[in-house]
């Protein structure tokens, strides 16, 4: 592969938040499924499975276990932008990816290491292999996080999942609904933040650390509220 391929790969893979509701071929869905099981692993543990879901009962109850409690996340956050979360329109996802990882497998690291965050960074290197898989395709994909263990609980139960697996994310899969994402005005200010990228002489350092690049606590606060998704003022929505 072309490094410029590759590189136009990893720039045109975004998140989607509304999707249509063609259906994903299943030889497509196991092509990247086949990629993201070649991802590297902390000591080669390779604690992940995938469990796929398609059936659309089984989304809709999904949805509404990783929901439930929203209002009180609202309240607890209230600074958070929540129009970009996803989790309220997984159900309209063609498929469901709900990614597990195997606490036993934890047992492979370094008992001087933090064993939780080995076998969390495995699983998100595999989801994003998944999801560059994905890109290649045409396909759309997204970060569903579980946000408490509750939520991880119900999702468990619902889909047979032993207690021994965390689901570390739920990555729907299907084509981009662009239309839809375009006229959603609360969309609008992610669409516009989601490319920007700091430029490379900004975050790279060569031989030792350069302090003249290391940005004040208040360019933090500046960056955190001009270009990320998560922290944008009611004003850019409106």
């Amino acid at each position: 592969m072309r490094y410029d391929d590759f590189l136009e790969l990893v720039k045109n893979r975004r998140s989607f938040r509304r999707f249509k509701s063609d259906p994903v071929p299943k030889d497509i869905v196991e092509k990247v499924l086949e990629a993201a099981r070649h991802s590297p692993s902390a000591g080669n543990s390779q604690p992940w499975e995938f469990v796929v879901v398609q059936d659309a009962e089984t989304k809709k109850s999904i949805t509404q276990s990783i929901t439930s409690g929203y209002q009180k996340l609202h309240k607890a956050d209230p600074t958070m932008y929540w129009a970009v979360a996803v989790q309220p329109h997984l159900s309209t996802a063609p498929v469901l990816i709900i990614v597990c990882g195997d606490r036993r497998l934890e047992k492979t690291y370094p008992v001087h290491l933090p064993r939780e965050v080995l076998l969390r960074q495995s699983l998100a290197v595999t989801i994003y292999t998944l999801q560059l898989a994905a890109a290649s395709f045409g396909l759309a994909t997204a970060w569903a996080t579980m946000q408490t263990e509750a939520r991880e609980t119900q999702i468990r139960k619902l889909l047979g999942i032993p207690d021994v697996y965390t689901i570390d994310h739920i990555i729907p899969l299907g084509y981009p609904d662009e239309e839809k994402e375009k006229s959603n005005k609360a969309l609008r200010p992610v669409r516009e933040r989601a490319p920007f990228r700091r430029e490379l002489d900004e975050i790279v350092h060569y031989e030792h650390y350069d302090k003249g690049k290391f940005r004040s606590d208040e360019q933090i606060k500046e960056f955190i509220w001009s270009k990320t998704v998560t922290r944008i003022p009611r004003t850019e929505s409106e």
